[in-house]
């Protein structure tokens, strides 16, 4: 059903009825605005979360390459092994060093290197701990008894 409306300047239009909608979607808009805001926050906080792992996890990878360049001949047994050891260690300190913000300033014992066998292999396990919750990196949203926003994993 067209309608024309007339407003206080005098100007007309036509225009349809809406029968008492009038600020419906602003109302929509109100309630649903707050869900895509926590929706977003949440992608960037997780996206920034699993980028720090993969920093993380590449400066591991390259600690433990690192014991690959070893002078082997030099060396047999347990000095060879000690020797890896401290150089895959010295390389995982000096590249979490280059690490920005939280990431680069682990706590004492956060990082380590030590020997490892898998059946009559003998490897080098390197790992490193970062507690997000106690360090976050970005900050995380209270909402008293209903939690902290986005969840985050232990």
């Amino acid at each position: 059903m067209l309608v024309a409306n007339v407003n206080s300047l005098g100007v007309s239009g036509l225009g349809s009825h809406r029968g008492g909608q009038d600020g419906a979607v602003a109302l929509e808009f109100l309630m649903l605005f707050p869900f895509v805001v926590a929706m977003l926050y949440a992608s960037a906080i997780y996206g920034i979360v699993f980028f720090s792992q993969y920093r993380l996890q590449n400066v591991v990878d390259r600690a433990v390459a690192s014991a690959l360049y070893v002078d082997r001949s030099a060396m047999q047994g347990e000095a060879l092994q000690g020797e890896a050891i401290k150089r895959a260690t010295e390389v995982m300190g000096g590249l979490l060093a280059t690490l920005p913000g939280p990431l680069g300033s682990l706590e004492e014992g956060a990082s380590i290197c030590e020997p490892a066998s898998a059946g009559e292999v003998d490897m080098i396990r390197c790992e490193v701990i970062y507690n997000y919750k106690e360090s976050p990196i970005v900050p995380v949203m209270s909402f008293g008894m209903l939690g902290t926003f986005p969840p985050l994993p232990d």
